[in-house]
């Protein structure tokens, strides 16, 4: 399997999570105490993660589609900042406190650099076929 095909696999599971995620967000409008019970303290933050896993997941799959020949090192950061950058909203879910902690910006500042340098490397891999 190639770094690719991975990429575009993440992001099938991707946007299945963000298809069954759906139900955690019809609870926080409908019945925000459900998840209140299970310790959700910021309801947005589930809203956001929904969105993000649908977005990064058709995000993947474009770009693992269109660049083949993706380089190893593009993949893997496209593959880690497209994983990363929604996950860091589950725990801003449960905590109104975690984002201000050094961990979390700092995982958080490397997942976005991941996935900026990963996706403008796979775009000039792309546009270099048309480039002589």
């Amino acid at each position: 399997m190639s770094i690719a095909e991975i990429v575009v696999a993440a992001g099938l599971v991707s946007l299945a999570l963000g298809a069954v995620s759906g139900f955690a967000l019809l609870a926080a409008v409908d019945k925000p105490e459900l998840l209140k019970r299970v310790g959700v303290v910021d309801l947005v933050r589930v809203r956001q993660v929904h969105l993000d896993w649908i977005i990064m997941g058709v995000v993947m799959i474009a770009v693992g589609l269109a660049v083949s020949n993706m380089p190893l090192w593009a993949g893997v950061l496209t593959l880690f900042g497209g994983v990363v950058n929604p996950a860091t909203f589950l725990p801003m879910a449960f905590s109104r406190t975690v984002a201000s902690t050094r961990t979390f910006q700092t995982v958080s500042f490397i997942s976005f650099c991941s996935l900026s340098v990963g996706l403008i490397s796979n775009s000039l891999v792309y546009i270099s076929r048309f480039v002589s």
